[in-house]
Formats: C-alpha cells, structure tokens, sequence
C-alpha cells in the first residue's frame, strides 16, 4: 500500500507547475479512498504527468481572487486529475448535455461553461453578499466537480459516477491538506458533494448551503441542451491544437 509524498505549498512556491511535476516522487504506504471501498494504490517509479493541462482553464482560474487557491487549482489540474476527464465527453449517452459538451473534450467544455455560468450568477443578490473567499470556494468547486466523474483513475469506471461527487470531494480534501497543510474548508467540499442537487445519491448530501446551491445552479444551466457558448468552444480548440492533444474517445456515442 503505498501514496506519493508531495510537497507542501511553502515549497510549492518555489517551482513553476511543469518543474514541480517532473520532479522525482517518493512513495510511502496508503490507502486511497473511493465511495465503494478503499483501493490500494500501486507502486511505481513513473513520473509522467500530463503538463500544463491547466491552461484550458487560464481564463477561469483567473476568476479565482486568490492566489493560492489559483495556484492550489492549477497543482490539481497538472498533478492530479485522471487523464480520462481530457479526452471524455461530459455524457456517456450523450443525452444529457448540449453539443458543445459531446465528444473528445467535452467535459473540459462543460466544465468552462460551470465556471462561467457561476460568475455570472454571481451577480445576482443571492448570491452577491457572499465573501470574496466564499465565491472563490464557489469557483474552485465548478471547476473541480466533475475531476473524478467517472473514478479516480486514468480508466474510466462508470460504476463510479453515481458518487462522483463525493469522491471528488474526498480527493480534493486529501490534495488540500498536502497542499495547504491544514484541512480542506467544509463548504468546498460539501458544495462537491452535492453538485448534482436532486440527483445526487445521498439525500443528506444534497444542496443546503448558499454555495452548495450556486454551484448547483451553475452545473445544471450548463448542462441543458440548448446551450452553445462559442467562445468556450473556440478558446477549447486553440488550447488544444497548442497541446497537441489526439486522444481516441474513451466510448463511442449513442
């Protein structure tokens, strides 16, 4: 049973995102969480990590007012997200979100569209008496909700989707307090945890808080099929052709 030792944010700052990532990781024993049960983690020496896939979200992270969240979201997007959220659409059926959505990158795409949507329900007086650190909780919970959608590992494991949520929020958690030091804040998790509003599994788990609420808000606009958001489709392909990214889809369509 092993887990890699990651450094904390004091060191952190001292290295851009692409150094600290091809930096050499020790391994020490763990277990890692997931909804269904604990799955033990294999060694292995390999430190190969996707680079810079943040920068399909520069625009986003810049509505983040804190730097260190900014910093803590790019280190999550770089060192921590399975590679299948890169290349998956953001529905398996490919009934349930709008085009734009569908097809190699079409979780990334929907995932911009959450972060936009969220700003500007921001606006709105529900939501505009909030503190400026609990709409930057609000922003890194649209962008990191969906990071653990179908399992935690670079497979895809659909079993996994009716709690996704909940893992997300544990494996956010975890990278929080390597990250950070300290214990993730409950209202970023919890708005994790719940999402998916009604439809999330666990009726206590369900939105109650004002950010719970928002982030809810903002994953179901922007999952309805009418939505078409050109600019995130055209800021998508330039990152891409950047990245160079070719990636067979993880399923066909139905």
């Amino acid at each position: 049973m092993w887990r890699p030792v990651f450094l904390s944010i004091h060191i952190f700052n001292n290295f851009s995102t692409e150094n600290l990532c091809k930096l050499t990781i020790e391994f020490c024993p763990e277990m890692r969480y997931t909804i269904n049960n604990l799955r033990e983690l294999e060694p292995t020496n390999s430190t190969e990590v996707s680079m810079n896939k943040s920068q399909f979200f520069d625009h986003e992270i810049e509505f983040i007012q804190s730097e260190d969240l900014r910093s803590f979201v790019r280190f999550y997007f770089d060192c921590r997200v399975p590679a299948y959220f890169w290349t998956s659409g953001a529905s398996s059926s490919g009934k349930f979100h709008p085009a734009m959505s569908q097809g190699e990158g079409g979780l990334v795409r929907h995932t911009k569209a959450v972060a936009w949507f969220c700003e500007e329900l921001l606006r709105m007086s529900q939501w505009a008496y909030l503190s400026d650190e609990r709409k930057d909780f609000a922003r890194v919970a649209c962008l990191l909700h969906d990071t653990a959608k179908y399992g935690v590992y670079d497979e895809i494991n659909k079993d996994d989707y009716p709690r996704h949520g909940s893992i997300a929020a544990n494996c956010v958690e975890r990278a929080w307090l390597v990250f950070f030091e300290e214990d993730c804040p409950y209202e970023l998790t919890h708005a994790l945890t719940s999402h998916m509003g009604q439809w999330t599994t666990d009726k206590e788990d369900r939105p109650f808080t004002p950010i719970d609420r928002l982030v809810h808000m903002a994953d179901y606009v922007a999952s309805r099929a009418f939505i078409d958001i050109p600019a995130i489709t055209a800021d998508y392909n330039d990152k891409a052709e950047l990245d160079e990214i070719s990636p067979e889809l993880p399923w066909e369509e139905e």
